[in-house]
Parts: structure tokens; sequence; C-alpha cells
């Protein structure tokens, strides 16, 4: 009697953990939520098979058919939980066009080998019946497998500690959302467990023990399928969304950019954003640095969350100045330094990686201001295909899908003769694509128009009013490209329909949150990767906020809300007065630069006055002027704080 109530509250706790997951709405990939069900359910079969043949049946002749069921299910639980860890370790949706792969080949053979496992289960049924005594003191039939299959299926839990729970574990250490990384981990841990209970009580116990203990099994991964629901109601599309709060530089796979800077420039907030984002990635980097900077690199990149030392005992991070480098011996060596390089691209290819190269000449100091010889280094035909190599014998391969290259070069002391002279003499080579970083012009493009410095613009909440006729989209693409000229996240909350959204969707390094009436939980479009919000529910849009302001707490955070005038036509005035109260809270104490959007000629009076009462800061644009309405002056946070 005991043993029928055990099972019976097991499977209805079974079902209300199956439930939770089903209602959990926010998670970032629906087809991860999908498969952790099916595990759920197949161990859920294996539950009722043992009930049916425990209690109900006690018939010798059903025992093949429900372990063979039973070892499905267990079986396809195996599938499911690898192919989720495949999708979060990757963090993208694996099409099937993409399944058969390279990169996908562990995957590929934990699949063929379980599944391979699974037919032969059925086609030589290979166990026998035996009768053991269970937990409950009483006798009942179990099977007992072959020594062939037991191996088998031993193999299986193994592999899954060793690929899936793995995967899951290393995921865990590339988030940098503090609750996601608990929760991978915990996923991996928990599906640990669950590979050891199933094997040891459920395979190994009746065939060498003679005894049934799988309520104990039962109880334990029920228990660990509990802290799987828990931690997965934690980790919603939000957190997933906003895991990668610092931009890099703009340069794809395959690009060469040649970036241009003055001392007034943070370039190592640059460096840096793109340095991390490689080793987060896995890849292979090459840093080269100006002589006098040794030092201060490495404190920046350490003030940056980078480890120098980790990276480079791990062989993650090259870092060498120009002179080591270039000019071991005292004169420019050309040919090593070319070799070098190549080999660089190489091991990154044959590792299916990326090699990222950063090249910082500074200002040619360490050839005397004579860039020349470094010109024909950079534009040397081995570069794109070796097959053109001056000695006529190929020294590389070819790998520009494989690289990302910069090449930075200070020009604050130059004149605008020499820049263009030099720029022309970077174009000269036959390479892969190139595209210039202009750093001067964008770092200040907005708050130079409001006639005050970016650090006086840096961490106002400025209610921005706009005439819906003019092009003000233009003034918005000056403060997002000012930003990300700074190396600064930028998030836009606004709808498909607007004209922002027209002007600023093909910027991939801006997180976009798109208002739509169709959907009552948040979704993520993994097309666009996107962020859809509903658009009257505020405690959402707050919370989505809230997890930005969160995630950039260490930078300074660029918002554009797109707009209040629409948010009015969705919510209605009291929520989205409301709304910006709250926001507005949020912020006094948050390094965010924020732009609200409204049009006060489509409201009434009362409206807009009320609005216009929250802000301290009010700019207004209107037939091509942006105009100062209201900006006090200035002062520091760090001021403030010192002197409290």
């Amino acid at each position: 009697m005991m043993g029928i109530i055990f099972y019976i509250v097991l499977l209805e706790t079974l079902g209300v953990l199956i439930v939770v997951f089903l209602r959990q709405k926010g998670f970032h990939f629906r087809s991860v939520q999908m498969l952790f069900i099916t595990t759920f359910s197949s161990f859920a079969i294996i539950v009722f098979s043992d009930l049916l043949k425990n209690y109900f049946l006690k018939s010798e002749s059903i025992v093949p058919f429900t372990t063979m069921i039973s070892v499905s299910a267990a079986l396809i639980g195996a599938i499911a939980v690898e192919h989720a860890a495949s999708i979060l370790y990757r963090r993208e949706e694996i099409p099937w066009r993409k399944f058969i792969s390279k990169e996908n080949f562990p995957s590929i053979i934990f699949k063929g080998y379980v599944i391979s496992l699974l037919l032969l289960t059925w086609v030589l049924s290979p166990f026998q019946t035996q009768i053991v005594r269970d937990i409950w003191g009483g006798f009942v039939y179990s099977p007992a497998y072959e020594e062939w299959y037991l191996v088998s299926l031993f193999i299986v839990a193994i592999a899954v500690i060793v690929h899936p729970c793995r995967l899951l574990v290393l995921s865990s250490r590339k988030s940098t959302e503090k609750e996601v990384a608990r929760a991978l981990k915990w996923f991996g841990v928990s599906w640990v467990g669950v590979s050891f209970a199933l094997i040891y009580f459920h395979v190994f116990m009746p065939s060498y023990l003679g005894v049934e203990m799988v309520a104990i099994e039962y109880f334990l991964i029920a228990s660990l399928f509990g802290v799987i629901t828990h931690f997965f109601g934690k980790t919603t599309i939000v957190e997933g969304f906003f895991e990668k709060p610092y931009p890099s530089i703009s340069v794809s796979e395959g690009e060469c950019a040649l970036l241009t800077y003055t001392q007034k420039a943070d370039k190592m907030r640059a460096f840096s954003a793109f340095i991390r984002e490689g080793i987060v990635n896995g890849d292979r980097i090459a840093y080269i640095y100006p002589d006098e900077e040794s030092s201060f690199v490495r404190s920046k990149l350490a003030t940056y969350g980078i480890d120098v030392d980790k990276c480079e005992r791990d062989g993650i991070l090259f870092m060498k100045s120009l002179s080591d480098f270039f000019m071991p011996d005292g004169s420019f060596n050309k040919e090593g330094s070319i070799q070098f390089l190549l080999n660089h691209r190489i091991e990154a290819l044959e590792k299916g990686c990326i090699a990222r190269e950063i090249e910082d000449v500074g200002d040619f100091s360490f050839l005397k201001g004579q860039w020349q010889p470094y010109i024909e280094y950079w534009t040397d035909p081995r570069w794109n295909d070796p097959r053109f190599a001056e000695s006529n014998e190929p020294v590389g391969a070819i790998y520009k899908p494989f690289i990302m290259e910069i090449t930075a070069v200070n020009v604050g002391d130059m004149t605008e003769p020499q820049v263009t002279e030099l720029l022309k003499a970077f174009g000269r080579g036959q390479i892969t694509p190139t595209k210039l970083i202009d750093r001067i012009a964008r770092v200040d493009t907005f708050s130079k128009a409001l006639e005050i410095t970016r650090q006086e613009l840096t961490g106002r909440t400025i209610l921005f009013e706009i005439d819906p006729a003019s092009d003000y989209e233009s003034q918005i693409k000056k403060f997002v490209t000012e930003a990300l000229a700074n190396i600064e996240p930028v998030a836009l909350f606004t709808h498909r329909g607007s004209v922002i959204y027209s002007a600023l969707s093909n910027r991939e390094a801006i997180k976009t949150l798109l208002f739509t009436q169709r959907i009552s939980t948040p979704q993520v479009d993994t097309l666009t990767n996107e962020m859809l919000l509903p658009a009257n529910n505020i405690p959402l849009l707050l919370e989505a906020l809230e997890k930005m302001l969160t995630m950039s707490s260490q930078d300074n955070l660029n918002i554009v809300f797109d707009s209040l005038s629409s948010l009015i036509l969705l919510a209605g005035f009291e929520k989205t007065y409301n709304f910006v109260r709250y926001a507005l809270d949020m912020l006094v104490s948050e390094n965010a630069t924020v732009l609200f959007l409204f049009s006060p000629d489509i409201h009434d009076q009362r409206v807009t006055s009320s609005l216009r009462s929250l802000f301290s800061n009010h700019v207004s644009y209107g037939k091509g002027k942006l105009q100062s309405v209201k900006l006090p002056e200035f002062t520091l946070k760090a001021q403030i704080e010192g002197e409290q």
C-alpha cells in the first residue's frame, strides 16, 4: 500500500513540475523549455511503467515491455538533455540544415550512439526477468541486463556527464549575468545527479545486487527536477537578452578595420571590449601595443575585467610591444612578423575559432615616425593569398572568414594632409575588406550640437521633444553614434513602424526592445535578436529597464525611449505617467544617459505639462534645429559623492 501511495504522489509531483515548466513563458529559447519538459515526461513514463509492473499487472510477461519502454524513455531523455545543452552553450537555435557540420560533430556522435542503442533495445531485448526484493519488503519482477548492454548503458550515462553536463557548466562560465550563470551550473550538476541515479539504482542494483531500490532513485531525481524547475523560473528572457552589455568595435568576421584616434579617446575601452568578446567566444587574440604603454595596457585591461596573466598562460592572448614584436634585433623584421601572424591565423583556423588581432602602431614612434616600412608590411600580398608570396612559396592558408583585425593609428599630432596621405597608403593593398573607424569626429557628435561636452551629457535623463514632421531621427542617430564611438552599450525601446526603428534597425550593437500588442509575455525574435514586449505591461517595461541598469552598472548605458507619445496611445496617460516616475527614480543613482522622445503637439496641454514637470533636462528638435530648453549646470557625480 505504501508503494502505491508513493508512486501516485510522485506522479502528481512530476505533473505539477511539468505544468510549472509549461507556464514559464519568458525563457529565451522555447525549444530548450520543451526539451526539458520532454525529459520530465520521459521520467514520468519510467515511473508509470514501474507502477504497472509492480502493482497493477504483476506479470512476468509484462516485464520485457515495461523495460523496453523505460529504457527508451531514458535514452530519449538523454538526447533531449544533450540537444538543450548544445543550444544553451551556443546561445542560438540549431537549424536542421546546420546539424551535420564539423562544429556539431560531438552532438552527432552522441545522438547516433544513443539512437543505435535504442534500436538494439527493441530488436534484441538484451535482458532476462528475475524476482528481487524491493524497498518495501515485497518481491517484484525486475530485468537483469546482459553484460554488454550494461556497459553500453553505462557509456550513455558517462557521455551525458562528459558532454551535455559539461556544456552546461561551460555555459555558466561564459555568462556575465550571475543568476543565469548560477542556473546553468545547477542545470549541469542536476543532470549529473539524474544520470548517476538512473544507472545505479535502475540498472546496476537489480542486475548485480538483486534488489530494487528505485524508490530512492525516484525521490532523488524528483528532487533534482525540483531544483531545475526552480532555477528555470529565475532565468527568463530578460536576463538572457541583456547578457552582453558591452558593445565591441564594429568589426565583423573576415574584416580588417583601420581605427584612427587621438589621445583624448579612450581606446582601451574599445580594445578591451574587442578582446573580452574574443575571450568569451574562445578565439585566439594577438595584441601589439606601443612601447611606452606596456604597464598602462595591462592595467587598463585588468580594470575592464580581463585577467591578462591567465589568458596568456592559457594561450588565448598574445601580447608584445611594437619594438619587441617588429624589431627584436633593432631593425624592422617584416618576414618574421608576417610568418608569426600567419601561423597565429592557421592555428585559429585549425581550432575552429577566429584569429583576432590588434596592432596599435600609435604615432609610428617605434619607426621614428617613418610609416612606409609598416605600410609595406601591411599591404604584403601574403595576407590575402599565400600563392602570391614574394618567395613564390605558400606560407599560410586561405583564412579570410576566420580573422578580425584592427590596425589603430594615433593621428593626434598629424596634420590633415598627413592623415589623408596615410589613409591613401593603407588603401593600396589588395587585402580583406577594410573599413575606416574614425573615433575623432564621432565621440561627441551629439553633445557638441547641444554645446556641452560628452562628460556633461553622460548621466542625464532628457525629455526630447520632437516634431514628427521633422528629420528628428538624424539627431537620434547622432546620439547612438556618439555612444557607440565611446564603446558604450545602447538600448532602444521602440516599435516596428517607428521612424527611429527604420533608421537604426541595422545597428547590430544596439539592444532593441519592440512594443507590440500581439503578445502577453516577452519573446525574442531569433531572426533579428530583438525582444518583443507587451505594450501595455508597464511592470514588465520597468523590469526590463531595471535589468539593463543592473547589467550595465559598471558602464554608462545609453537608452532611447521611442516614445512616450506612443506609450500613451497604447497604455493610457496614467500608466505612462507612473512608468516615467518609477523609471526616473531608478535612473537617479545609475550610470545612464536617456532620451525620452515625446511629441507635445499631439497631446493636450494637461498631458504635456504633467510630463514636462517630471524632467529636469529638456531638449527639443524641430525645423532642423536642436535646442536646449533646460539643461542645468553639470556636476560630476564623483564630486558630489566626495563632498558627502
